[in-house]
């Protein structure tokens, strides 16, 4: 069995990778349109003729982030929300072919830092920007968009639970309490993320600023609310 632990809490400013993971793995999002999502159910994988596997791809292991860049699957060619799981071992393998994007980004695997989204409150448009926290995308391209697709370990539809949060959100938003009231009806639905720690090297996790160096002092010094620059 895969020994996992969670990052170290230090003073030192780095970037924390936070999503819902187990042992067998962890889960990231994506959101595309019908087509694309009924054959992934179906195929429980990515594919099909409308699916294109060496295009860059944007993976989301925060369920609230997809929701802000999807508006809650309401956006056009990301009407379903689709929950995948890829194994540890993956999502170490992936990330060590990537680089910061505060870094000078790379050719087929990029890691950006954006300002998190809070899924316990929005306002019906958007959930609401975390100023303090920053949420982990990691963008695939060509080689590394397919290694991904043949690392899907399962597929789920979850675009019903982003409506859900959407309706949550629009409670009366402007009364904390109505909302705060219905997402705790959704709480056993909702993942559970908290802080991960990828299996890659000291030297991977130093390049992506999730150990003190010089890439998460750069992603620190961006400032409150600013997002690096795909």
């Amino acid at each position: 069995m895969i020994s996992l632990k969670e990052p170290t809490v230090t003073n030192i400013p780095v970037q924390t990778f936070h999503g819902d993971w187990d042992d067998e793995g962890v889960f990231v999002y994506q959101a595309y349109n019908d087509s694309i999502a009924d054959w992934a159910i179906t195929h429980q994988q990515l594919g099909g003729p409308d699916f294109k596997p060496v295009r860059m791809t944007w993976i989301k292991p925060s369920f609230a982030w997809v929701l802000y860049r999807s508006g809650y699957g309401r956006k056009h060619n990301q009407n379903r929300i689709l929950r995948m799981k890829l194994s540890h071992g993956a999502v170490a393998k992936l990330l060590s072919q990537c680089r910061c994007s505060e870094g000078g980004g790379g050719s087929f695997g990029r890691v950006q830092w954006d300002p998190e989204r809070d899924i316990l409150e929005g306002d019906g448009k958007e959930p609401r920007q975390m100023l303090r926290t920053r949420a982990i995308q990691i963008g695939l391209k060509g080689r590394l968009s397919e290694e991904y697709v043949r690392s899907i370990i399962s597929v789920e539809d979850v675009t019903e639970l982003a409506m859900k949060v959407k309706i949550a959100h629009l409670m009366d938003h402007k009364k904390k309490s109505k909302t705060k009231d219905a997402m705790e009806i959704l709480k056993d639905e909702l993942p559970d993320e908290r802080p991960y720690l990828p299996l890659c090297t000291e030297e991977v996790l130093v390049a992506l600023g999730m150990a003190p160096g010089p890439t998460a002092l750069t992603v620190h010094s961006l400032g409150r609310g600013k997002a690096c620059v795909s």
